[in-house]
């Protein structure tokens, strides 16, 4: 198949220029680094935070992580030994809008993460590994190891809120004050303060080095830092834009991205043979509109309108990008009927035999999105949901609730979360008990099997929960989806609230934890445990009070076991108290093609 030098350079994009970092090393400037102003590429900074802390874990399965406190603590404490090296954090950037082109290569990703998931399923269908991580220590984080080598075996995928988490850490830092999320990506962020102000820009990202850093702007990447102790200095191949295109001979305002761009067009150039041919401008004389194309989306990338509205909040990046959006679909073209959003939501690692974790907690997202466009003339119809994905889809669609149901499902929810709280004091505990509450109000709307966290619940009550049990890790995931659907919800009315829409009882979500204390899978059996003795069953009672027939099973949970007769005939009659019990299927993926999503 023949491609036109355009259609390279899209592909060619969204992998970044190939071995332009390592083609460059020659070139940069290497020893201590000198005192001078950092900026930070904020989401590879969480990344890297995570290869550090991930060094104290044998990693046994996917759900082998770091906690996020440990990972929000880590990245405090690097930035830290930073300064006492010398240097100044004068900003860490992150993503708050991404490009419409990158959702290819984030379709891509999600479908990888999606199908990596359903194979260690498929060879641990019984349970995950029994046997725990060996912990060095989670206190304690070596900042700067010897050697940061890439491991050959495949990686499990990132903890879900591992960019948030540590955001929320910075935000609670002293360097909350100088941490922003910004209506587009951060690399670009970060060039035009250094382009500005000089300094170097920390990242893991080589497309920086084809962005115009000025006279005295420069790159250096996280893996490449070494301390030297003994000194207190750190020591790192330092990638300045001016002195390489003096070392290489082309000129500095656009010889460093014509050479990009003829390695762009053909990456088996060496970077001599690239420089050379930038030095004649061969590509650019020869491709004029690919090349303005191509250097667009680094000197011009695409960025969100009105980010102003945003400005000041405190919003998560995947939220910021779905406000962002939304505003930009209310000053487009788009504003015809039916316009549709789309959004990706963090990736859970829940069962695959079953709906996705995502599915209990909708109502609340839902309310979220259709509180968004409260005040707006768009009429937005649904809100398209990229989770689990197999093939290439439109996603899972979340229709929008009429204006006129708003504010009484705002009510309810409301309701609900304060008669948890008048149960429940325990902040860490109310979020989990919604979560059971939702589970066991979709069941009842479905008339279809039998709540799973009331399963759980009485293995726990009763000595016989499997910890490590895909059941365990499902009503896990919906656990954490309540809580970002909350968390989303929450942001979404301190937006509509700075508008001048505020909604009664916004106060409700406003103790929400931040995501650094969040609980941890290896916590979880033993916050069941907490749930059931802090009175949770009461509360889920009565949330239960319109649910005539599900009282009873709440009840029964801490109960001991009825006769093995009684329960042969309750599986036989196929109903428990009205409702049909689904069986469990022998195959576990015989569920697949009824999920939701």
């Amino acid at each position: 198949m023949n491609l036109t030098l355009f259609q390279v350079f899209l592909l060619l994009r969204n992998m970044g220029i190939p071995h332009l970092k390592r083609n460059l090393e020659p070139y940069a400037e290497r020893g201590a680094i000198a005192p001078c102003n950092v900026v930070v590429d904020g989401p590879a900074l969480a990344y890297h935070v995570l290869s550090l802390a991930s060094r104290t874990t044998i990693k046994i399965s996917p759900f082998e992580q770091p906690s996020y406190e440990l990972l929000g603590r880590t990245a405090i404490q690097w930035l830290e030994k930073m300064e006492e090296c010398g240097l100044t954090i004068a900003h860490i950037y992150f993503d708050g809008y991404l490009p419409t082109s990158k959702r290819p290569e984030r379709m891509q990703r999600l479908i990888r993460s999606t199908k990596e998931l359903f194979k260690y399923h498929s060879t641990t269908v019984t349970g995950v590994s029994r046997e725990r991580s060996r912990r060095k220590g989670e206190k304690k984080v070596e900042l700067f190891p010897a050697s940061i080598g890439g491991e050959t075996r495949s990686k499990p995928p990132p903890p879900a809120f591992l960019v948030p988490a540590v955001l929320d850490a910075l935000r609670g830092s002293k360097y909350g004050p100088i941490t922003e999320v910004m209506g587009g990506e951060a690399d670009g962020y970060c060039a035009v303060h250094v382009r500005k102000s000089g300094g170097l820009v920390l990242t893991s990202d080589s497309d920086l080095l084809v962005h115009d850093l000025g006279e005295n702007g420069g790159v250096i990447f996280f893996t490449d830092i070494d301390l030297d102790s003994e000194n207190i200095k750190l020591v790192a191949p330092q990638f300045r834009h001016a002195e390489i295109c003096r070392k290489l001979s082309i000129k500095p305002d656009v010889g460093f991205s014509y050479m990009a761009f003829e390695i762009s067009a053909d990456p088996h150039l060496t970077l001599e043979q690239a420089a050379e041919r930038s030095r004649r401008g061969e590509a650019v004389m020869y491709s004029r509109e690919e090349y303005d194309s191509f250097i667009k989306t680094y000197l011009l990338p695409e960025t969100a309108p009105k980010t102003v509205a945003i400005c000041g909040l405190q919003l998560d990046p995947r939220i910021s990008e779905l406000v962002l959006r939304y505003l930009q679909i209310t000053t487009t073209a788009s504003k015809e009927k039916g316009a549709s959003l789309e959004i990706f939501l963090p990736f859970l690692l829940d069962c695959p035999s079953r709906t996705s974790a995502w599915e209990v907690s909708k109502p609340i997202r839902k309310l979220a999105y259709s509180l968004l466009q409260s005040g707006q003339k768009t009429s937005l119809k649904t809100v398209s949901e990229m989770r689990r994905l197999q093939t290439l889809s439109s996603g899972s669609q979340v229709d929008i609730l009429p204006s006129s149901k708003v504010e009484e499902e705002c009510s309810h929810l409301l309701s609900n979360i304060g008669k948890i709280k008048a149960h429940i004091t325990d902040p860490e505990l109310l979020w989990v008990v919604l979560s059971i509450y939702l589970d066991i109000d979709r069941t009842v709307e479905r008339a279809k099997g039998y709540p799973l966290s009331l399963e759980i619940l009485t293995q726990e009550a009763r000595g016989k929960l499997n910890e490590y049990s895909w059941d365990v890790l499902q009503v896990f995931a919906q656990v954490q989806a309540t809580f970002y659907s909350l968390r989303m919800l929450e942001q979404i009315l301190n937006l509509q609230e700075r508008k001048g829409n505020a909604v009664d009882g916004i106060t409700a979500l406003s103790d929400l934890p931040s995501l650094d204390r969040f609980l941890s899978l290896a916590d979880f059996t033993e916050t069941l445990q907490r749930l059931r003795e802090a009175g949770g069953l009461e509360c889920l009672i009565d949330l239960c009070s319109d649910m005539k027939d599900m009282i009873p099973h709440i009840e029964a949970v801490g109960k001991p076991p009825k006769s093995n007769k009684d329960r042969k005939r309750k599986a036989q009659s196929g109903v428990v108290e009205g409702h049909q019990v689904r069986a469990r299927p022998s195959n576990p993926f015989e569920l697949l093609n009824s999920r939701d999503d």
